[in-house]
């Protein structure tokens, strides 16, 4: 099986991944001059920002981009604009609502906290979009290559301008400043680039759209807004009430987390395009036998990602974050269920199942966000890992179940009455 996945993708594979390996080099050896040049409460509050502008990009439905995908994969293109229009309007609402609490805050003499947010507000509304719309283009499109060039400009330039401007002025605000400006500026060369290159303004004139996007990811917003507030939510619990300095701490742990989780979600676009051509019952074949094995090889792995993080910890970053490894100790359990979760993921996507999706986005979500509140009680930092990884594996059962127990759904929906009123919205 391997070796035949080898094979098959290994030029796509390694232009997706290209960039996560120097967007991982590049962290690794910035993320120090950062700590070491910032306050850690002022580190705190601005991951605690990043973590509210991700939060509002859910009502922005994110799947519409995502699902455009899959018109453009068929020679749609003008699904691109269609897309792009629609979610423009919602993210200039969301805008307003960031640009008031900055103002709050302003009144309030918290200076720090406006300023971070009126920047994280700025690149909502003429960044994120811009950005990801012409990722996902050059992904539905298999244009691997432009897709690596974009993405390691962006993430070089981005990184070390911020880290360079973290070292020279110590000054969390324009550390802000430099990330996301610089990421937004970008965002609008390439995005621009896409649509005067692939003459996708005359193809949006012609019609040429897949207009199921729009009802899709609209559908989704729920299941999104689920999805981020569970993922979300340790940093705002440990932030405001336990400390930003704690956040800071807890955030460098999850950070490197999510660096070996973009790995695993660097499969998702590579398989996309071949999942949406193929049929989902064959697929879902072909995925159940190898599921122990590809579940085993995740358990090596993760045994190797707590050796490397505990390393790097250890003997790179400030003693202030020492903590950070017992944290990032207990997250790495829960890798061996991201590659599973992450392919049976987009078999659903692909196929635009959203009832599988709605139930499954929201369900595993509300207990993990109640099992953060709770263990978050208790057992304080720690107590917020432990129910991360706890929540992965329930995330993952029920992929397995409403993904190869496919007829599971239809019951479980019925039995429901609030999930079925989502999945039918």
């Amino acid at each position: 099986m391997i070796k035949k996945l080898f094979q098959k993708y290994f030029t796509s594979g390694f232009f997706l991944n290209a960039p996560l390996i120097v967007s991982v080099l590049i962290a690794l050896v910035t993320l120090p001059i950062v700590l070491a040049n910032l306050s850690v409460a002022d580190y705190g509050k601005w991951q605690f920002v990043l973590a509210l502008q991700s939060w509002l990009l859910t009502f922005s439905a994110m799947n519409i981009t995502f699902a455009s995908k899959r018109g453009i994969a068929k020679g749609l293109d003008g699904t691109f604009l269609y897309a792009f229009l629609v979610r423009l309007k919602l993210l200039f609402l969301l805008g307003f609502f960031v640009f008031g609490a900055a103002f709050y805050f302003k009144v309030l003499g918290q200076s720090i906290f406006s300023s971070l947010l009126l920047i994280a507000g700025i690149y909502l509304i003429f960044g994120t979009l811009f950005q990801a719309s012409f990722y996902e283009f050059l992904i539905a499109k298999k244009r691997f290559r432009e897709w690596c060039f974009w993405q390691v400009l962006i993430t070089t330039i981005s990184m070390v301008g911020s880290a360079l401007a973290a070292l020279l002025t110590k000054n969390i605000v324009q550390f802000a400043l430099f990330q996301l400006g610089s990421m937004t500026v970008l965002g609008w060369l390439g995005c621009f680039w896409t649509i005067k290159k692939e003459g996708l303004i005359k193809s949006y004139k012609r019609g040429e759209i897949d207009k199921e996007c729009v009802p899709y990811g609209l559908k989704l917003i729920p299941v999104d807004l689920a999805s981020m507030t569970a993922t979300k939510i340790s940093h705002f619990i440990v932030g405001p009430f336990l400390g930003f300095a704690n956040l800071a701490i807890f955030s460098v742990a999850n950070k490197l987390k999510d660096k070996v989780a973009g790995a695993i979600r660097s499969v998702r676009p590579l398989l996309y395009a071949d999942f949406a051509k193929k049929d989902r019952k064959e697929l879902i074949r072909i995925i159940n036998r190898h599921l122990i094995k590809m579940g085993g090889l995740g358990a090596l792995l993760t045994l190797g990602f707590v050796g490397a993080g505990w390393f790097y910890i250890k003997f790179f970053l400030p003693e202030t974050f020492q903590q950070a490894i017992l944290y990032f100790a207990i997250l790495a359990l829960g890798f061996p269920t991201g590659v599973l979760s992450i392919i049976l993921h987009t078999i659903l996507e692909a196929h635009l199942r959203h009832k599988e999706l709605t139930v499954i986005g929201i369900v595993p979500n509300l207990l993990k966000i109640t099992l953060i509140l709770i263990f978050g009680y208790f057992w304080r930092v720690i107590g917020v890992c432990i129910a991360l990884v706890v929540s992965a594996w329930v995330s993952f059962g029920f992929y397995y179940l409403l993904t190869i127990k496919g007829d599971l759904v239809v019951n479980t929906v019925e039995k429901f009455p609030f999930i079925k009123r989502l999945s039918n919205f």
